[in-house]
């Protein structure tokens, strides 16, 4: 992790409040990603039902991570359907964009940075 990184001024981690920066996301992520591997992954086409064609994954979280978490969501679909880009779908696309974008960043993480991640979050959201 860069000293950029590690003092959070790259907004990624914690802004000035302690809160997690959103930042400026770009749509071409909520289509697609590439993982360490190499590999392309899209999102699946409207007709797939989501949820007897995927796997399902049960997530125990704090529940002010859970909060910010549907927060967010509540965010995003909001200035989604304010700027007619796309009707997001919690399902569909947004669990798949906040697990896609975790798994880059912690491709991107060495395995030595991962305790004071691990405080991080225990700190802001325990």
């Amino acid at each position: 992790m860069s000293e950029e990184e590690e003092d959070g001024s790259d907004g990624e981690l914690a802004n000035q409040t302690g809160a997690l920066d959103h930042g400026s996301t770009k749509s071409e992520y909520a289509k697609h990603w590439t993982n360490r591997a190499g590999q392309d992954t899209e999102l699946p086409p409207d007709d797939v039902d989501v949820k007897s064609e995927w796997v399902g994954t049960t997530v125990y979280l704090p529940p002010s991570l859970r909060d910010e978490l549907n927060l967010l969501f509540q965010e995003y679909k909001y200035e989604c359907n304010r700027h007619g880009d796309v009707d997001l779908e919690k399902l569909r696309h947004f669990y798949p964009l906040i697990v896609a974008l975790g798994v880059e960043r912690l491709e991107k993480t060495d395995p030595e940075d991962l305790p004071p991640l691990l405080s991080y979050i225990a700190g802001e959201y325990e």
